[in-house]
């Protein structure tokens, strides 16, 4: 992304969020109040705009459009479902990796006893506390951490910001990896397991290739243009081995198809986001040491 400017992917998920709050999605039950809080001006008015098109569709050209937009919705759902379940089972501190515009501390009851970190560029954030200005978050505490990811290093900003890797994290990477190198990414597991006790999740969303050539030639124009390209497509088994060569176990992997049949929304699998998916993994402890034999009578 470029040094100054808010990241416009974020931007672009935001305003699909938006739309899906307002009934403009094929998925029951989404919800996100607060999202369009955080847009910009020009981004409030273009899903306004949006919002009036999609509404004056007829239906089969509407539910082709919201079809094609439902993957994000789904993701979100998806990533909320396996966030609770962390937390329940222990998960007192939840970080956000590359946070865009975030809702999560703003609107899940079920973080309330949770020390919140939202991690991303300092440009992205700066522009994201300004929205969230006037919004009160849900968490036990939210705490905003900046990182430039290709010069400040991940652990010292955390340790810094408060985050203990001696108690359980929850980490959210969603919309992220997908535009990172295999250096990157690597580097970046490293870090988290470095600062995941054990019981730490991981929850990591990713793209596999192929993308169809159509979507493939839009979603590279428009991530060059914004300075945002699209680098990091990997296969299932390729980021299982990712995730647990850095030390965390993989427990399982589902896809937007799983996730439209577990929401109850409609899914082709001729979809262009097919290819999205969610792996969750687990920092273990080391293996228990086998008990003493026992001295012989």
């Amino acid at each position: 992304m470029r040094e100054r400017r808010p990241s416009q992917t974020a931007a672009v998920v935001a305003l699909i969020r938006a739309l899906a709050d307002q009934g403009l999605t094929d998925v029951p039950g989404f919800e996100d109040p607060v999202v369009h809080r955080l847009l910009s001006r020009g981004w409030s008015a273009a899903l306004t705009l949006f919002a009036r098109r999609l509404r004056r569709m007829d239906a089969a050209k509407r539910a082709r459009v919201l079809a094609e937009l439902s993957s994000v919705p789904l993701r979100v759902m998806a990533i909320d479902v396996e966030l609770k379940r962390a937390v329940e089972h222990g998960c007192r501190q939840v970080a956000s990796l590359g946070a865009g515009l975030d809702t999560r501390a703003f609107r899940m009851k079920a973080l309330s006893a949770a020390r919140f970190f939202e991690i991303d560029h300092p440009a992205t954030q700066a522009f994201k506390q300004r929205k969230a200005a006037g919004l009160t978050p849900l968490v036990e505490r939210l705490t905003y951490v900046p990182v430039d990811f290709e010069r400040d290093a991940l652990a010292a900003r955390l340790s810094a910001a408060g985050h203990r890797p001696d108690e359980p994290t929850a980490w959210v990477w969603e919309g992220v990896v997908m535009y990172l190198s295999d250096e990157a990414l690597r580097s970046t597991l490293r870090a988290l397991a470095d600062a995941s006790a054990p019981g730490s999740v991981l929850l990591v969303n990713y793209l596999e290739p192929p993308m169809p050539r159509r979507e493939q030639r839009i979603v590279r124009l428009l991530t060059r243009l914004w300075s945002e390209p699209l680098i990091g497509l990997r296969r299932r088994e390729a980021m299982l081995a990712e995730v647990e060569r850095a030390g965390f176990h993989g427990l399982r992997d589902t896809g937007t198809a799983d996730w439209a049949r577990q929401f109850g929304a409609p899914f082709a699998p001729s979809n262009p986001a097919a290819n999205t998916r969610l792996l969750v993994a687990e920092r273990r402890g080391p293996a228990a040491a086998p008990p003493p034999a026992r001295p012989p009578t």
